[in-house]
């Protein structure tokens, strides 16, 4: 017979205490009780199955388990547990009330660190698409994003229960992005591995669990002089401390102690000192232990860091904020009074300031929203833009999903593809890769995902959607009764009136459309012959046979080839009868017409453009670029067309595997919609989040000067000449933010993507042997340069003898990547995080790198990753 046990023995965790956790227990009362005994779900697998499942919060508010079991049930007490996390490894540890015993069945974790969105009210995962169920209710649905993202997927069969989930997640979430701020990074990252070294749930770390912590936050010390280390330590705070726990003597040691130990070994694999205290003895002495706000103004603000600005009134903000900070080993600097010390911090706060956000290379005032930024006419700004939004994958053969929809809108993008098709089976207009073996999604789907985003965030900026309509007349009217239905007055509508096109501002919370209005009959052909050209590179025709290679081997040969060819065949004839006398396919319908501000237009030469309303844009792919670049002339036409005008650049035909092209040259020639696969973790991609991350990250960046057409080309803004000096490296994580696996090699990367760099420049920078151009006219120079890897440490590697990587740098439309990668010696070196700055947002002195996971969110470990650098920037007039 099951029993329900007494509040006392729910979900049994143990958290460090830590301030975060303070902040946690504070909005408990907030919480529904159903969640710490747990609530009943339906979890959605992976391969789209319902199973019976129980959601439990745990008491100290820091996790998320869906176990088979309700805690507090009898049969949970004889079981063995095996955790398995998003987060961590599977391995064997308490049952639900701490018990230490076993079961075959799995625990599914999330941490509240690792949570990057919630979305509920609508299927909008792959795992809710492959639901077996054809009743799936869509209002039962919550799907809660995390760890590279990945997604958990339930029904909540209750409204009430439903409310208790959503409120509980947001409120947990916001008191932990709040307090965490109050709380040293090295700390942050301890107590997100507390969970997967404590195994017994003690609140101690005995010998084996340190020597697990270790290899988890990437120090490898030889095991002998590890147990050394740790006994050491035990034998020289026993017996004082040597508790007793669950009846059984256990020598451990806790959070503090632990805090304490890894920073001796940093000390130790670093012969004695840090990077930090290696500047702070060159700026304020090797005798000091504190430096006063005087000497941290006039010293290091003001001359090294180049912040003439900054006033000892700041000083003391920062000053106040650092020392009531929670900070392992730092001098207590608040005093009876309750007043907190602004007059100086200790080196412990110093070392804490240089990898924090204020000493961050990308300014931060460029990563604040600007509100009076946002007032110009729509073409004045680069806008965040994806290409053919809905692939998971390739472009032949991959998944669509509205999933993808839901992570670009979160990631800042904000304008979507979506190409439209008839499905005359189920009588409603589709969206995929046309004449592909890609998987289809019902086009109401991804409206009904826009729409819930917009619901979520009210105050966003416009959404463009960019239309690739193929459908017929009836569905095309399906199509605009959808869009107004399920967008009602959020949907933008063309006015009665021609005038300047609107501002962002204008169009808060609104969605506009971009597609087609008569006469204009075809997709953004250039003629017919140029668009036979693009089918030339078109994967159809390139990578015919790889595609017949990739179809199910379920369907045979014959019927393989017979099934791409006649496509293809298809295509060819689609754009051969342009020329003929054939009927071309149909006009945009009324409904839609009305609905569509954006117009796109053959492009015919740019002074025809010129002449055209500022409705009307161009779409150019990355080829099409390349041949617009060979006449120089046709760079200030496209920077004139682009002053009031609209262009969309999107990938060639070919990377049929969805690579990127790198964004800074149509950047540079001022297109606003430089459209890449954000399905795909690659360096444009990165240059594009980089970029984005201005002006708070809502997806629209004013467009600078230099890329408006002036009298001299040459004048591009931004010469400078860049010199980075890596110093070292903290709390960096595995690939992909894993918690197993060996030690990393770390080894750091950067590279600075620029346009029409100067010869002249390029000579004068002594060593600079690893450039590589475009071949395209020299219109792109990606230079790249590395240092040496530092063996088996990822927690605090140091790269003393490191040399100055000089960078000359022509336009300020240029980026500068960090990568981070794994030394793997006689394999492929691994990618663990990257990063990527504006030029024109760089700040110099000695400042910190904060870094990403492949979708651009810091969740996890990716949030407490930094290296240090020494950046000199010297102008060029």
């Amino acid at each position: 017979m099951t029993h329900q046990r007494q509040k006392s023995q729910r979900l049994i965790t143990t958290t460090p205490d830590t301030s975060v956790g303070a902040a946690l227990e504070s909005i408990k009362s907030q919480i529904s009780p159903k969640l710490f005994e747990g609530l009943k779900i339906k979890k959605v697998s992976s391969k789209g199955y319902i199973k019976p499942r129980i959601l439990t919060l745990s008491e100290d508010l820091f996790t998320l388990f869906v176990s088979h079991h309700k805690v507090g049930n009898a049969e949970s007490a004889s079981d063995r547990v095996r955790y398995k996390s998003f987060k961590a490894y599977a391995k064997v540890v308490s049952t639900l009330t701490g018990a230490p015993v076993q079961t075959n069945h799995d625990i599914r974790v999330i941490d509240v660190a690792d949570i990057l969105f919630v979305q509920s009210g609508f299927i909008g995962t792959c795992k809710l698409e492959a639901c077996k169920d054809p009743n799936l209710d869509p209002d039962m649905v919550i799907s809660i994003f995390h760890n590279n993202g990945n997604t958990m997927d339930f029904l909540v069969e209750s409204s009430d229960g439903r409310k208790s989930v959503l409120n509980a997640i947001q409120i947990i979430r916001e008191a932990y992005h709040t307090s965490k701020m109050k709380v040293g990074r090295e700390e942050l990252l301890l107590r997100y591995a507390w969970y997967d070294t404590d195994f017994d749930k003690s609140g101690l770390i005995d010998q084996s669990e340190f020597l697990q912590l270790l290899g988890r936050i990437n120090i490898y010390l030889k095991q002998e002089k590890a147990i050394q280390i740790f006994k050491s330590y035990i034998a020289a705070k026993l017996p004082e401390k040597g508790g007793r726990i669950g009846g059984m003597k256990k020598n451990g040691i806790t959070f503090e102690e632990c805090l304490y130990i890894l920073r001796k070994i940093n000390l130790d694999l670093n012969d004695g000192t840090t990077m930090a205290d290696v500047i702070f003895d060159e700026i304020f002495g090797a005798e000091k232990w504190v430096a006063t706000a005087e000497e941290f103004l006039t010293k290091f603000l003001h001359q090294k860091q180049n912040e003439k600005n900054a006033t000892i009134d700041d000083v003391k903000k920062v000053f106040r904020d650092l020392n009531s900070m929670e900070l392992s080993g730092s001098t207590n600097r608040i005093g009876a009074d309750g007043q907190v010390d602004e007059e100086a911090i200790d080196r412990t706060a110093w070392r804490e300031y240089l990898a924090s956000s204020r000493n961050d290379l990308h300014d931060p005032e460029s990563q604040m929203i600007d509100a009076s930024s946002l007032k110009r006419p729509l073409p004045e700004y680069w806008i965040n833009s994806s290409h053919n939004t809905y692939l998971t994958g390739d472009q032949l053969k991959s998944f669509s999903s509205v999933e993808m929809y839901a992570v670009a809108m979160h990631r800042g993008c904000k304008c979507l593809e979506l190409d439209c098709w008839d499905d005359d089976d189920s009588g409603v207009p589709i969206i995929y890769h046309g004449y592909t073996l890609t998987s289809k999604i019902p086009f109401q789907a991804i409206i009904t995902c826009v729409k819930c985003y917009i619901d979520a965030n009210p105050d966003t900026l416009p959404i463009i959607l960019s239309l690739e309509n193929h459908c017929s007349h009836p569905f095309q009217e399906i199509m605009a009764d959808i869009l107004n239905n399920t967008l009602e007055d959020r949907l933008y509508k063309l006015p009665e009136s021609s005038g300047p096109l609107p501002s962002p501002l204008d169009l808060v919370g609104k969605v506009v459309v971009k597609g087609k209005r008569p006469p204009e009959n075809d997709d953004d052909d250039l003629t017919a012959s140029e668009s036979m050209e693009e089918i030339v590179e078109d994967p159809y025709a390139l990578y015919e046979d790889a595609l017949v290679q990739s179809i199910s081997s379920e369907v045979g040969d014959e019927l393989k080839s017979v099934l791409v060819k006649d496509k293809f065949r298809d295509k060819i004839r689609s754009v051969s009868s342009k020329d003929s006398d054939a009927p071309q396919l149909p006009k945009i319908v009324p409904q839609l017409v009305t609905l569509t501000l954006f117009n796109g237009v053959k492009h015919k030469g740019f002074s025809t453009s010129m002449e055209l309303p500022l409705t009307d844009m161009h779409s150019f792919s990355e080829t099409k670029i390349q041949k617009l670049y060979k006449d120089p002339g046709n760079v200030h036409r496209w920077k004139e067309y682009n002053v009031d005008h609209m262009s969309r650049i999107y990938p060639a035909g070919s990377r049929v595997d969805s690579s990127n092209y790198n964004p800074v040259v149509p950047w540079s020639s001022g297109c606003q919609l430089v459209a890449l696969n954000f399905q795909t973790d690659d360096s444009p991609m990165t240059i594009n989040d980089g970029r984005f991350r201005e002006n708070g990250g809502c997806g629209y960046v004013i467009k600078p000067p230099s890329v408006f057409p002036t009298d001299e080309e040459s004048n591009s803004g931004g010469k400078m000449m860049l010199r980075i000096k890596v110093l070292s490296g903290s709390c960096l994580p595995k690939p992909y933010g894993e918690s197993v696996g060996e030690v990393i090699d770390p080894y750091v990367i950067v590279r600075v993507h620029d346009v029409e760099k100067s010869e002249t420049m390029r000579k004068s920078v002594l060593n600079q042997t690893d450039s590589t151009g475009s071949g395209q006219d020299d219109k792109l120079e990606t230079t790249e340069r590395k240092t040496t890897s530092v063996r088996d440490n990822g927690f605090c590697p140091q790269w003393k003898d490191s040399e100055y990587f000089s960078f000359p740098v022509n336009s300020d439309v240029a980026m500068v990547e960090f990568i981070v990668m794994d030394s793997n010696r006689g394999f492929i070196d691994e990618t663990m995080c990257q990063s990527a700055v504006p030029v024109s947002c760089l700040r110099q002195g000695y400042r910190s790198v904060q870094f990403y996971d492949q979708c651009s969110s810091q969740h996890g470990p990716f949030g407490f990753a930094r290296i240090l650098l020494d950046v000199d920037i010297k102008y060029i007039v």
